[in-house]
């Protein structure tokens, strides 16, 4: 049985992080006033959907968000809405622009007037339908862009050797390489990390880095306060290392990505599927990050029954992050590496594929022995609903969790529905990926709303969103029993604290009611006694309407 320790039981880790990271928000501005623009993003909940996910349209996008789930989410990640030869939109032609099957830039600009807005930027990779390739590709070493691709054979010196190979990581089964026809006739040699449609660029070349500066600028100025960087890791290569988040480079690109961000007083948020030390790294330097490792741990300790590594996680994980569940892409496996030491590695997997069926993206690495390229799954494709076999009361149980969290909660639009896995969409395109991509029409997002459990979501989200001892510290109480989690955050005299059983599958929030000392009273959040029994995988019935979700005024003062 393969193990692994737990990340936080060195106690130096954890008491480096606590002086590093213990005051994300120093001020707790929230309000546009802060000279640091992450202190001004509120910490309450947040949508990820793509530009046509609900409505099929931003216009049709913003009226469900004011109409339809208003009080329930305060930030907008928009994904990819530009120009796009592939890949779901991130294979951009430009940041310039947006695609018109989207809406325009008015369209944007008024989703941010309301809402704390997240855009992408791709910083690996550009499309070869872009002006700045069809240029290179024209006039070869001749074009003003030549140096904002990589040349292959110039990067290696030549040809790299089997133990160069051996170091990098890929996203396919081959080499992270294109060779191209050049409009000539010449063949060239370019980096090309993902896919055909996604050529890698030098972020720190002239012609890379006026790019990466100009594209920045278009979405500050209209409007995004956060913009993710998205395959960050990937941008800073090097020979005979892993080509992937080198240091000391990795900072160096990240001050220049900010200057430029800083203009528009636009933050940066991270994106990095990896191990969870490097996310604690760039926490520590003050930049925003992503949880990717809560939503396996999550499914281990509900599997297991276990809140030990979860509360581990809780203690030591970045305050500046943003916390999901589910995302476009996958849960992520690397991500919890080193942070669940009761489950094997074999014992999860067979969870995770064979009883729930994900099915998992890869990454690869080159076997000199064999001279191939060998996959090792990186992200398991589900809907988290159907990750939970289609139990209600254990998706409020996550959501609760999540939310409770450090760090800003962040909901994708399949789960703000509860989504079931799409197997329709995978089979109609046949990627994997678009299980946990269903398009919504309006009515669709309507009638998804009525069921129980999303109610009682949008609740959670509305609580999660007013009280203010979320505008404060939050505290992992050692529980009596490893089966226990305890996580109270408080501001002053607000307080809100969840006690969730990971054994009994239960959870209950105990909040203060009131502003003044005398008034401080508790609210009880618990679900009702009447359980929904798993639904098969590939359910179609409303498993969701046996759920209760109950509110009751408890009137007894906080110690």
């Amino acid at each position: 049985m393969e193990t692994a320790d737990m990340g936080g039981s060195d106690p130096n880790v954890i008491k480096e992080l606590q002086q590093a990271d213990q005051n994300p928000f120093p001020e707790r501005h929230f309000d546009g006033k802060s000279d640091d623009p992450l202190e001004n993003l509120k910490n309450q909940v947040q949508l990820s959907c793509y530009g046509d996910a609900i409505g099929g349209n931003l216009k049709a996008l913003k009226s469900f968000l004011d109409s339809k789930v208003s009080g329930a989410i305060s930030g907008l990640h928009l994904l990819p809405i530009y120009p796009s030869s592939g890949d779901g939109g991130f294979a951009p032609l430009t940041y310039q622009d947006v695609d018109p099957k989207f809406g325009t830039w008015d369209d944007v600009i008024a989703l941010g007037a309301e809402y704390d807005l997240q855009m992408e930027c791709m910083v690996n990779h550009i499309s070869p339908a872009s002006k700045e390739f069809q240029d290179y590709w024209t006039k070869g070493d001749k074009s003003e862009f030549r140096d904002m691709f990589i040349d292959w054979n110039k990067f290696w010196g030549g040809e790299p050797t089997d133990d160069e190979l051996q170091k990098i990581r890929t996203r396919k089964p081959e080499a992270p390489v294109i060779e191209v026809d050049m409009k000539d006739g010449s063949k060239k040699k370019l980096w090309c990390t993902f896919g055909a449609q996604q050529i890698d660029i030098d972020p720190f070349s002239k012609p890379g880095m006026k790019f990466m500066v100009d594209s920045l600028r278009s979405l500050g100025t209209r409007g995004a306060k956060l913009i993710r960087l998205d395959a960050f890791g990937y941008a800073i290569k090097t020979p005979g290392t892993r080509c992937f988040f080198q240091e000391p480079a990795v900072w160096e690109l990240l001050k220049d990505l900010e200057e430029a961000a800083m203009e528009h007083h636009t933050g940066l948020l991270c994106e990095v599927h990896e191990e969870y030390e490097t996310n604690i790294k760039l926490a520590k330097q003050g930049y925003f990050v992503y949880d990717f490792a809560l939503p396996l741990l999550l499914l281990h300790a509900f599997t297991f029954h276990t809140a030990e590594n979860i509360a581990n996680w809780l203690r030591i994980c970045p305050r500046r992050q943003i916390t999901v569940l589910d995302t476009h892409d996958g849960m992520g496996i690397d991500d919890i590496s080193g942070l669940a030491s009761v489950v094997s590695v074999e014992e999860l997997s067979d969870v995770v594929e064979h009883r729930l069926g994900c099915s998992p993206n890869f990454k690869y690495f080159y076997d000199p022995e064999t001279k191939s390229y060998q996959g090792r799954p990186h992200q398991y494709n589900c809907t988290y609903y159907s990750a939970l076999g289609g139990n209600a009361r254990h998706y409020l149980l996550a959501r609760a969790i999540q939310f409770f969290t450090p760090g800003i909660p962040m909901v994708y639009y399949v789960g703000l529905f509860a989504g079931l896995n799409d197997y329709d969409a995978v089979l109609a395109t046949g990627s994997g990926r678009d299980i946990n991509r269903h398009k919504y029409t309006s009515e669709e997002a309507e009638a998804a709303l009525q069921q129980p459990v999303v109610k009682a979501l949008l609740d959670l989200c509305k609580f999660r969103n007013t009280h203010e001892a979320f505008m404060g510290q939050v505290d992992v109480v050692d529980g009596a029993e490893p089966h226990l989690l305890e996580v109270t955050w408080q501001k002053d005299l607000h307080k809100a604290t969840l006690r969730a059983d990971l054994q009994g599958m239960s959870f209950e929030i105990i909040a203060t009611k009131g502003k003044k000392q005398d008034d401080i009273k508790t609210i009880q959040y618990v679900l009702g006694s009447v359980d929904c029994s798993e639904a098969q995988q590939n359910a179609e019935a409303d498993i969701a309407k046996n759920v209760k979700w109950e509110q009751q005024e408890v009137c007894y003062p906080l110690h």
